[in-house]
């Protein structure tokens, strides 16, 4: 069946979130992106298209997303950002034995004044453990039987906290993680509870990250 123009040019900008916030804002430049994907909206639409027609849908889909309720208000956010520097990041295999010894991690975080940056993930197949360097040896001793997949270090840890539950906002990860993308930061990590979300990134990145989410706050 074939489709219709304003139809397939949604589903065309759907697939690329980047874009979709590109038209969002206003960025996009219509011409060159309407020649672009003419030959497969012509196509699907079993017609010839006209560059006139796509462009047409392309502001009309523009308008739609800049009055969609769902995007994001961040100038209203306030939260303080705490960075962690010397941090570990590695996976494992998952085993019930590994996970039984990853309590004594804790432990030993504890009778440091909980000072020590920790995290663990766990799934099906994989531990993860990020932490602070100086948790390394007693990390490397409980670990010694497992099968370590990938290991970095000198990582930073950047936290945003908030003194209520932001988090539950919708679209606070979304947001957060999408302008580290928009400025070429990869985040190796992401952890979260209801007062705080951190992003685990390369040290070197960790200046930029920094201004990035602080410019989260005040931006409108």
């Amino acid at each position: 069946m074939a489709e219709s123009v304003s139809r397939k040019v949604r589903e065309i900008v759907d697939k690329t979130p980047f874009l979709r916030d590109i038209l969002r804002k206003g960025f996009l430049n219509y011409s060159n992106f309407a020649g672009s994907i003419i030959d497969e909206v012509s196509m699907d639409c079993d017609k010839p298209v006209k560059e006139s027609a796509i462009i047409m849908a392309l502001r009309r889909y523009g308008t739609d997303l800049q009055h969609d309720p769902e995007s994001v208000t961040t100038e209203n956010l306030k939260y303080t950002i705490v960075m962690h520097t010397n941090i570990a990041y590695l996976d494992f295999v998952y085993s019930p034995d590994l996970v039984q010894q990853i309590g004594s991690l804790y432990r030993l975080a504890a009778k440091n004044g909980a000072n020590d940056f920790l995290n663990v993930l766990t799934s099906s197949d994989t531990i993860t453990i990020c932490a602070a360097e100086s948790l390394l040896p007693a990390i490397e001793e409980i670990t010694k039987n497992g099968t370590l997949l990938y290991r970095q270090e000198d990582m930073v840890a950047l936290s945003m906290v908030w003194g209520s539950p932001e988090i539950q906002n919708p679209g606070i990860v979304y947001e957060s993680a999408r302008r580290l993308a928009w400025n070429s930061i990869n985040v190796l990590e992401i952890f979260s509870t209801v007062t705080e979300l951190s992003f685990v990134i390369k040290r070197t990145d960790s200046f930029e990250a920094y201004r990035v989410l602080q410019d989260l706050q005040r931006s409108k």
